[in-house]
C-alpha cells in the first residue's frame, strides 16, 4: 500500500547551512516556496507554451499562459512531433539561463559549502499532456542516468502553478539513505525504474509558479499523471554538483 503526505517545507532554513544540509540528509529532498521570481518562471512558460501553440498543441481560443490543451493528438517523449517541438525549447534562452538564476546557484554554494557549483549542461524539460497517463515516469532514482559523482541534486521546477491533478511529483522521504537501487525496464517516461514493496509513505503536493523540489540522486521520485483532461503540465530539471568531483 503507499499513502501520501504533504511535501515538508525548508524555506525557514535557507539562512542555516548546517540545518539545511542536515534536512536534506534526513529527508533526502527540500521542498522550497518562492524560491525563484514568479515573473521569471512564467516568462520561460510563455516562450514553451508558443512554440507548442504553434504546434496546434493549445486551444486558441483560451488564454497562452493557461497551457490549456487543444484536445488534438497527445504525443510523449520520443516521438517525433513531439521531439520537434522539444528542440525548439532547448534552443530557448530563458530555458538554457533558468538554472543558472542566482537564486539556485545560492542553494547550491550553500548546500555544497562551496562556490565551484557545476551546473550539468544537459537541462531537461518536460511537457506532459492531460492524455497518455500509462506513460508516466515511474518510480526511480537519477544516478543511473547521471553517473558521475552520487552527491549530485536535481532540482525539479514547475513552469507554472502546478497542482496535483496537473501532475508533479512525489518523493519517498529517506530512500536516499539505502543506497543505489537496481533498476529494471518499465513502462513509462524514462523507460526504467525500481521494484518498491511495502507500506510506503510519498511527499507530494501543489506547488505553485516558483517552487522547487531539490533532492539527491539516490532519492526515489515518480510523476503524478496528468489527470487534468484540459492543461498541459511544463516541468523543467536540473542537476548540481560541485566542480571538483567526478
Amino acid at each position: 500500500m503507499a499513502a501520501e503526505t504533504s511535501f515538508i517545507e525548508a524555506n525557514d532554513l535557507l539562512e542555516d547551512e548546517e540545518a539545511l544540509r542536515a534536512a536534506i540528509d534526513e529527508r533526502g529532498y527540500l521542498y522550497l516556496k518562492g524560491l525563484i521570481p514568479r515573473e521569471v518562471v512564467l516568462e520561460t512558460r510563455a516562450q514553451i507554451l508558443r512554440l507548442c501553440r504553434d504546434a496546434g498543441w493549445l486551444d486558441p481560443s483560451a488564454p497562452l499562459i493557461a497551457g490549456v490543451w487543444s484536445g488534438r493528438q497527445a504525443y510523449v517523449e520520443g516521438e517525433k512531433e513531439y521531439m520537434e517541438v522539444y528542440r525548439r525549447v532547448l534552443d530557448l534562452p530563458s530555458f538554457q539561463l533558468l538554472p543558472h538564476h542566482p537564486a539556485l546557484l545560492g542553494l547550491m554554494r550553500r548546500l555544497f559549502g562551496c562556490w565551484e557549483v557545476l551546473v550539468h549542461p544537459r537541462k531537461i524539460g518536460r511537457i506532459v499532456f492531460p492524455a497518455r497517463q500509462e506513460e508516466t515516469t515511474p518510480p526511480h532514482q537519477d544516478y543511473p542516468l547521471i553517473k558521475g559523482t552520487a552527491r549530485t541534486y536535481t532540482v525539479w521546477v514547475p513552469l507554472g502553478d502546478c497542482p496535483r491533478v496537473v501532475g508533479g511529483l512525489a518523493i519517498l522521504p529517506g530512500s536516499h539513505r539505502d543506497g543505489l537501487r537496481e533498476h529494471v525496464p518499465t513502462r513509462g517516461t524514462g523507460g526504467t525504474g525500481v521494484r518498491l514493496e511495502g507500506d510506503l509513505e510519498w511527499h507530494s503536493g501543489d506547488m505553485e509558479a516558483g517552487d522547487c523540489l531539490v533532492f539527491h540522486s539516490y532519492t526515489i521520485h515518480r510523476a503524478l499523471p496528468n489527470i487534468s483532461e484540459r492543461y498541459l503540465r511544463l516541468s523543467v530539471d536540473n542537476r548540481y554538483q560541485l566542480a571538483s568531483d567526478p
